[in-house]
């Protein structure tokens, strides 16, 4: 007899509510099964005497219960469900422990517990205990050797197969780096990835977190020059920024580094915003917290890079600090003023001489500054003391190259230099400063350090002639500036009329001191076209290169072509010192250009980085 039955798409069941309500009770009843498989009442017993050791602090009984297969898959099943026990127990002699007592293998649960507790957990173990992460890496990998899983089980595509035999690397404190790296060459996403290594529901801790971030790092690579992106908010959370990267780097560093180099003038707001809110002001102290967590790890190049974007940020909020001043006051004829000084300034930055500027700030000044800009303040700034009216003062320090200026808000002298004068106005260890400071201690030490004759001008803001006074002093020195740049229309052409162009004398005076011999160089005048004489010097490819030659590789290498001058400055040597070593050490790498800027060989460059110079 043939069977008929109806087509499956005729089929219909109709359950009743109560049987489905019961279907669900008897799922629910599955899982809570398949939760407690391996976990007994002999476990759950080992369980509240872990709890009990952890609350009283009565540890007598845990040898016994880590000779237990039970016993070490209890501990490391708390380690993994119970923060605070994790917290308060989880340490590296307890795991040197656990493995001891189970010689010659940990249980296949006890082992996945701990490799799912390597993932979720992750840098995170190093918060715990230092070496804490590493010592467990470490246990994982013997473990597995110790198994043989890959011998045993050839054809297995379990986790603990992957990871001893197809990609022990994702056990390592790089291993994050370089899963987005493998899945970046195959163009496929992280939980694919996941699902492929068989760590099916670790893509929600630590280590996937710190994928994620590196994620973050490739968009920074393929953002646009000064764009924003949502990634920003993201590498500014801590757990983000501090995640490891590479080493003693983190997160935040690779991301610090890659907008540095990628930015070769100014960043624009959105990325410098994003560079101070995650590593603050580097102008500060070499010692401070933020500059060794944050700066000192990216190199000296980079930090000078950044403070010269910085310089015109200072320029910014020093003329406001003036502009505010002016109108709270009510004086007419600081308000007059102003615009002049602020084209002189703003000019000098638009001529890109600003090498480098310090902000100096009185009480009553900072307060102005704050109103004005509430949040928006991230700068360092030097506190004028309130002696001889500095209070409501704005100071600034502006390294023009060639000459050096000290300008003040109002009823102060704008005093122009031919070399950074005292290491006061700009060091970045000084808190504080003085008007007794500002205008006798650094012209004394000025002299000191150049020569007695040392020459340098302070001039007094009066209305017509304090620009005059400027280009006159530079002009007398050799140095030359555009004045069309520095002054408005209408005032360069009543400028002319009345003073006429200053006639820059065509050699330049150049201040230096030997403090080897102590002999007093500040007379010497050079020729402006005048390049550094070549001199025969041995062959530097047989020879080991100098730490100050290194450095002024590394420095030429990051800004492309340095004067000798600004070289000096950020290297803290002599000017001789650089042009000996130049001639001495590094003339088959470096040479001038048109402008006398040293810079690197092109046909060298490869050369110096196959040296492992510039990694």
């Amino acid at each position: 007899m043939k069977l008929s039955l109806p087509a499956p798409e005729a089929l219909r069941l109709d359950w009743k509510p109560a049987t489905l309500e019961n279907w669900n009770v008897l799922l629910s009843a599955v899982h809570q099964l398949e939760a407690r498989a391996g976990k007994g009442d002999l476990f759950q017993q080992i369980i509240a005497q872990f709890m009990q050791m952890s609350r009283s602090g009565d540890f007598r009984q845990l040898p016994e219960l880590l000779k237990k297969r039970v016993g070490a898959r209890a501990l490391t099943q708390l380690w993994l469900e119970d923060g605070d026990f994790r917290r308060r127990l989880l340490n590296r002699k307890l795991l040197e422990s656990l493995v001891a007592m189970q010689q010659p293998t940990l249980g296949i649960m006890t082992l996945h517990n701990l490799i799912t507790l390597y993932f979720r957990e992750f840098d995170q173990l190093d918060q715990q205990e230092a070496g804490l992460r590493d010592d467990l890496e470490q246990v994982i990998k013997i473990q597995l050797d110790r198994r043989s899983v890959v011998r045993r089980q050839p054809d297995s595509r379990d986790v603990l197969a992957i990871l001893h035999a197809e990609a022990p690397w994702l056990l390592s404190v790089d291993g994050p780096m370089r899963l987005v790296q493998y899945l970046r060459a195959e163009n496929r996403e992280l939980a694919e990835a996941f699902v492929d290594f068989e760590l099916r529901g670790l893509d929600t801790g630590r280590y996937a977190d710190i994928c994620r971030a590196h994620y973050y790092l490739n968009t920074l690579k393929e953002l646009p020059l000064g764009q924003y992106d949502d990634v920003f908010a993201e590498l500014l959370k801590p757990s983000v920024c501090k995640a490891p990267y590479q080493g003693d780097k983190r997160i935040g560093h690779a991301a610090l580094e890659l907008l540095i180099d990628r930015a070769e003038g100014d960043p624009g707001e959105n990325w410098q915003n994003f560079i101070m809110d995650m590593a603050g002001d580097p102008r500060i102290a070499s010692t401070a917290t933020s500059y060794r967590e944050w700066w000192r790890p990216l190199g000296e190049a980079r930090i000078e890079r950044v403070r010269s974007w910085l310089a015109k940020e200072d320029l910014r909020l020093f003329l406001k600090a003036l502009e505010q001043y002016g109108r709270e006051s009510g004086k007419e004829d600081l308000q007059r003023m102003f615009p002049a000084r602020q084209r002189f300034l703003e000019g000098l930055d638009k001529l890109k001489l600003v090498r480098r500027t310090r902000l100096m700030l009185g009480n009553k000044a900072a307060h102005i500054v704050k109103k004005i800009l509430g949040s928006e303040l991230k700068t360092s700034y030097v506190q004028l003391t309130n002696e001889n009216g500095m209070s409501d003062k704005a100071v600034i320090y502006i390294d023009c190259g060639d000459f050096c200026i000290v300008e003040g808000s109002h009823s102060f002298k704008m005093w122009v230099y031919l070399a950074p004068p005292d290491e006061k106005v700009y060091s970045y260890d000084v808190k504080s400063l003085s008007h007794h400071d500002l205008t006798f201690v650094v012209p004394e030490n000025y002299k000191k350090e150049y020569g007695a004759s040392a020459p340098y001008a302070a001039i007094v803001h009066s209305p017509r002639s304090w620009q005059n006074k400027v280009f006159e002093f530079l002009a007398n020195h050799g140095i030359a500036l555009d004045l069309e740049r520095l002054l408005g229309q209408k005032e360069y052409s009543q400028y002319i009329r009345f003073f006429g162009m200053p006639v820059v004398r065509a050699n330049k005076t150049h201040l230096r001191f030997d403090r080897k011999s102590g002999e007093d160089a500040s007379h010497q005048t050079v020729k402006n076209d005048v390049s550094v004489a070549n001199r025969s010097v041995q062959s530097t490819e047989t020879q080991p290169l100098s730490k100050l030659a290194i450095s002024i590789l590394s420095y030429l290498h990051y800004n492309g072509a340095a004067d000798v001058r600004s070289m000096a400055y950020v290297l803290k040597t002599s000017n001789s010192e650089i042009i000996n070593t130049i001639n001495r050490e590094l003339s088959q790498y470096c040479a001038q250009d048109k402008n006398f800027r040293w810079k690197i060989k092109s046909e060298k460059s490869d050369s110096l980085k196959d040296k492992g110079l510039f990694q």
